[in-house]
């Protein structure tokens, strides 16, 4: 079995990308990521002549048109922008999600009617606000599909404490305007006066406080969110006022073996995790409460970590969402196949651990 996926840029998504395609090496799949700015689409698909492909409805064209109406035979999966009845709600000026273009509709409505593809269109919203944010899709014969983040069990197995990286409260995340509107309410006043916590920052972007301590490589991140006292996980504004767009970052923390304290997003809280798993704080000022108290009776963090980790192992690895993504694709021998891998490859990593 041969898996394309189309990488658009060195973003968040990119990492998921990888991951899926971990998982899929993992089962024997040749995987190759097309970066789509550095080979031609034609050159591409003629090159490597996938079976599944994985790619974008908002970076449909003409050329990866014709490559998918040229392989009948080949499976077609799309991350998909939204476009149902939730965005009628949103004011796309203050918050800029990423909404479905005429043109967008108009080629993938084309392309389902000529080759019967994509099989589905996916984004990473539970199941249940799917079909507030996705549904629109159904009126051209496009099934949505939740795909939500998860972790990556290969690169944050067997996190390390070290002493470099001991803190109170450590945070991953990049700092630009849009997302600095949710970081200076949570992140950035634990930063003041210096020396009241100790706060240590990593990221790629620069931040405006001394506790920023530049990038750190991904195959370390494990190791911050193992070190530090409290992770907390702040999502983005449009997840916090709407409640359904679910980072990656809490399935990171609690598979490294982290203790998260979260922002409340609704469907986090109430389709994914349970107040048993993450604690969520519904604003700044109970945030900065569960902080003090945390850190105050540091023990009373490791049930939630014990649960956190199981929830995720049992439920929301990489694993778990390409068994779900060959069970759409209609290829059940795959699913179990994946699933089958996944128990033997969990219990190597938990056994390295132990």
């Amino acid at each position: 079995m041969r898996v394309m996926i189309a990488s658009d840029g060195p973003h968040a998504h990119y990492h998921i990308r990888m991951a899926w395609a971990k998982v899929f090496s993992a089962m024997g799949y040749e995987v190759i990521l097309w970066d789509i700015f550095a080979k031609s689409t034609f050159d591409a698909f003629d090159e490597f002549e996938p079976d599944i492909f994985i790619g974008q409805t908002y970076n449909m064209d003409r050329a990866l048109f014709k490559c998918i109406k040229h392989r009948p035979h080949m499976k077609v999966v799309l991350r998909a922008s939204d476009w149902g009845n939730e965005q009628e709600k949103i004011d796309l000026d203050e918050y800029p999600v990423l909404v479905a273009r005429q043109d967008e509709i108009d080629m993938l409505g084309q392309l389902k009617e000529e080759t019967g593809k994509p099989d589905f269109v996916y984004n990473h919203y539970h199941e249940n606000w799917m079909k507030k944010t996705h549904n629109k899709w159904e009126s051209i014969g496009i099934k949505p599909v939740s795909m939500l983040h998860a972790a990556d069990v290969f690169e944050y197995n067997n996190s390390t404490v070290y002493d470099h990286l001991v803190s109170d409260v450590s945070f991953v995340g990049g700092y630009w305007p849009y997302k600095a509107k949710s970081l200076d309410r949570y992140i950035v006043p634990l930063c003041h006066p210096v020396g009241r916590y100790n706060v240590k920052i990593f990221g790629g972007q620069n931040w405006p406080v001394c506790q920023y301590m530049g990038f750190i490589e991904n195959e370390n991140v494990k190791n911050v969110f193992r070190s530090a006292t409290i992770c907390p996980n702040i999502s983005e504004p449009h997840s916090q006022v709407f409640g359904y767009d679910i980072i990656e970052r809490p399935f990171k923390v609690l598979f490294s073996g982290g203790f998260c304290i979260s922002d409340y997003v609704q469907s986090m809280a109430e389709d994914v995790f349970t107040e048993d798993e993450i604690v969520f704080a519904k604003n700044p000022e109970e945030f900065f409460e569960l902080i003090n108290h945390y850190l105050k009776y540091p023990d009373e963090r490791i049930p939630y970590i014990h649960r956190g980790f199981n929830k995720v192992v049992s439920e929301h690895t990489y694993f778990h969402r390409i068994a779900s993504m060959l069970k759409e694709l209609d290829l059940p021998d795959e699913q179990f196949k994946c699933m089958e891998i996944a128990a033997d490859t969990m219990n190597q990593l938990l056994l390295g651990q132990s």
